[in-house]
């Protein structure tokens, strides 16, 4: 009887010290997952864009450039394209844009020349680009900030390509008549930011369009001209500056 007595008095010791030693486990366990969240926050993490946050951010901005460039590879002409180029950047990377030009021309002096030397003048290819308009695709891998003298120069580097038309102008001498040609293009370009809003834009676009064909079928192919321009920007809305 008196075993059984101490054993009864002794089960709910028992149970309170096993309660007890869950409870430690418990906060132990607790104690551990404190301890390894950093670790696995670490491990785990989502890459980070930029070391530091941006000191101009795109996002949800509309940016609108004024640029003018230069078309030196026409061995007749040399072209001076003036226009504006509309961009909605639908995040720190991506955009979407629309640009606009008017193609300035100025005879280089080779056709002048070869007519004066009585050389055979085999000028059917050539054509004058006078508006060009396209829409394209911006993507925006790099940004990076630069030291320079007391100050830090931000910047960002992109890759575009698009889609577009490219009108030709008449050439009664040689039976081309005003054309709307397609015109392709791959491009590169750097911004360099000015502040919160405004920033300069350099770019290379390589364009691709088919050229014009004569009355007789004569002419046309494909021509690749390569643009040169530098532009002065401004973005507006989005999110501002980073803090």
């Amino acid at each position: 009887m008196r075993a059984s007595r101490c054993a009864s008095r002794s089960l709910p010791g028992l149970g309170l010290a096993l309660l007890l030693s869950l409870l430690s486990g418990s906060a132990r366990a607790e104690l551990d997952e404190e301890k390894v969240a950093p670790l696995l926050d670490e491990v785990w993490r989502p890459p980070l864009e930029v070391v530091q946050p941006r000191a101009v951010q795109k996002a949800r901005a509309v940016e609108l450039v004024a640029a003018v460039g230069v078309i030196p590879n026409d061995a007749f002409l040399l072209y001076v394209p003036i226009g504006l180029r509309l961009a909605y950047h639908l995040s720190e990377r991506w955009a979407l844009e629309l640009s606009v030009a008017y193609q300035l021309a100025a005879d280089t002096g080779l056709r002048d020349f070869l007519e004066e030397s009585d050389a055979q003048l085999r000028a059917r290819l050539r054509e004058r680009q006078q508006l060009r308009a396209a829409v394209g695709v911006l993507f925006a891998p790099a940004y990076g900030k630069l030291s320079l003298g007391g100050g830090v120069l931000h910047f960002d580097g992109f890759l575009s390509a698009g889609a577009g038309v490219v009108r030709t102008g008449a050439e009664p001498e040689l039976r081309l008549r005003a054309a709307i040609r397609p015109d392709l293009h791959l491009g590169l370009g750097l911004r360099v930011f000015l502040g919160r809003r405004w920033l300069l834009r350099l770019e290379l676009r390589q364009h691709l369009f088919v050229r014009p064909e004569d009355d007789d079928g004569r002419g046309g192919g494909v021509g690749f001209p390569t643009e040169v321009s530098l532009g002065v920007g401004v973005l507006l809305g989005g999110r501002g500056a980073g803090r």
